[in-house]
């Protein structure tokens, strides 16, 4: 893989986790040598790659006016990856990045106190009151699964929302 297309994954992936960020302008600002920290830095990473530079990037990007990172967990974990690889001499980024999501999965995440969210996004953590929208939709044949993981999230109340005051799969 050469450096130009290494700064494109890192840049497309900043754009997936990021608001307000587009890869594109971004390599269009890197091409035309537009002055910026995190322009310098992209360049910087071409000019000579490592994971310290590539954490840079990321940086430098999240730190450009109005770009706030819409999946921070992602992200910090990206970054914790890199590092992972700078000190850990030819340790590859797939096999430090599952090293953190293990590592990540053992201490846990910490639930805000509101969290909004799927049943995918919050499985596995609980809050003392949980609010189940609509839930006749979850309680069709695919979905009741959900149904399970969002009746068990909460430790003290339960709030359940339905157009109907029975929950009736409906497996057609």
């Amino acid at each position: 893989i050469t450096a130009d297309s290494a700064l494109n994954c890192l840049v497309n992936f900043a754009e997936n986790v990021m608001r307000n960020f587009s890869a594109t302008d971004f390599m269009q600002r890197v091409a035309s040598r537009e002055a910026g920290e995190a322009e310098a830095s992209a360049r910087e990473f071409v000019r000579d790659p490592s994971y310290g530079r590539a954490i840079n990037v990321l940086v430098e990007i999240g730190r450009q006016g109005g770009v706030k990172p819409h999946r921070p967990a992602v992200s910090r974990a990206c970054i914790n990856a890199f590092n992972l690889c700078r000190s850990t001499m030819g340790m590859p980024f797939q096999d430090a990045a599952i090293q953190i999501r293990e590592q990540n999965r053992r201490i846990g995440r910490p639930l805000p106190k509101r969290a909004v969210g799927s049943t995918l996004l919050l499985k596995g953590l609980e809050a003392e009151v949980t609010v189940i929208l609509d839930a006749s939709k979850l309680a069709q044949k695919d979905l009741a699964k959900h149904l399970y993981v969002a009746m068990t999230r909460g430790s003290k109340k339960l709030l359940v929302c339905s157009p109907n005051p029975l929950l009736t799969p409906n497996y057609q």
